[in-house]
């Protein structure tokens, strides 16, 4: 009899620790963590590789990694489904630049500017909605 007393209160004192260290694990509610807002990120994969108008009978190439940064998962989702979209006006644009543009930084930022208007502008022709934050051209390589 005493040792079924003994597991009795084994068990019982094992149970209560359990307990207490479940309610220890639960994450707090975090203030701070609440405020910040959801960016998620959509990368063009693959990279984008197209000509661009070169000086006289060469052609010159350029490939570019770019990421487009939406506030929210319902944004993420739009840009998900219009990648095609998306893909074809910036390889448009890229494909309109002359060689000293596309090695210029400066044409470079205004390049990438033009491109992520110009998703915009399209994105809310088709569904109403500004969904791109910024967009970013995380490798840019030329020849």
């Amino acid at each position: 009899m005493k040792i079924a007393n003994v597991l009795l209160m084994l068990l019982l004192s094992c149970t209560a620790l359990n307990a207490q260290a479940s309610a220890a694990e639960e994450p707090a509610a975090d203030p701070a963590s609440a405020a910040k807002p959801g960016f998620a990120y959509h990368a063009l994969d693959p990279d984008i590789i197209t000509n661009y108008l070169g000086d006289g009978k060469t052609l010159g190439y350029v490939r570019v990694t770019v990421e487009l940064m939406a506030e929210n998962a319902a944004d993420l989702k739009l840009l998900e489904q219009h990648d095609p979209l998306i893909r074809d006006a910036i390889i448009r644009l890229i494909g309109s630049k002359t060689g000293d543009q596309i090695k210029s930084l400066v044409s470079r930022e205004e390049l990438r500017k033009e491109c992520e208007n110009r998703v915009n502008e399209l994105l809310v022709k088709e569904t109403g909605k500004k969904a791109v934050r910024e967009l970013i051209f995380t490798k840019y390589l030329y020849q």
